[in-house]
């Protein structure tokens, strides 16, 4: 099964979904759309060693063969409150030890910034965490080494950095 050449057999399922979407033939519809949807599922578990690859090296995949959602790669779904924090904030600036994020929610509300401080000061890998109600600006200072050594602010940073408006001193 794992030799078998699934490409004509998607392309005639794909294209007899198409042409039965054309002409109204809804029965045909249905069994071109079923045939593609489970050739393409068999096709993805013979080639799930070559997306592992794809997906930079990682193990997407566990041993069964089962997407595995704590792997690395899937950075982009939120793990912790922080996660959520830094999703919900625009990320202004970026350069290893100095990050500047705004949050409109911040202008005028001193109790969101007693919050954030509060929960930013509760990591002490963090230098410095500076939060203006008149700008809605959050200033985060903090030596590198220090901060990658905790892997929920390894994530939160890596997130940052794919995501910054600005990548200063580069």
């Amino acid at each position: 099964m794992k030799n078998l050449s699934l490409g004509w057999p998607l392309a005639i399922a794909s294209a007899g979904t198409l042409i039965s979407l054309a002409t109204g033939a809804k029965g045909a519809h249905v069994v071109f759309g079923t045939a593609w949807a489970g050739l393409s599922a068999l096709h993805a578990y013979q080639y799930r060693k070559k997306l592992c690859s794809d997906v930079n090296g990682s193990k997407i995949f566990n041993e069964n063969g089962v997407l595995n959602f704590m792997a690395k790669n899937f950075d982009f779904i939120p793990k912790s409150k922080l996660d959520l924090f830094i999703r919900s904030v625009e990320i202004a600036s970026y350069m290893p030890g100095r990050v500047r994020l705004y949050s409109n929610s911040l202008v005028g509300n001193e109790t969101l910034k007693a919050q954030v401080e509060d929960a930013l000061r509760g990591y002490e890998e963090l230098k410095q965490v500076t939060v203006s109600t008149t700008t809605g600006s959050i200033l985060i200072e903090y030596v590198p080494d220090a901060l990658r050594k905790n892997e929920e602010l390894a994530r939160a940073e890596r997130y940052i950095e794919c995501h910054a408006k600005k990548i200063l001193g580069r």
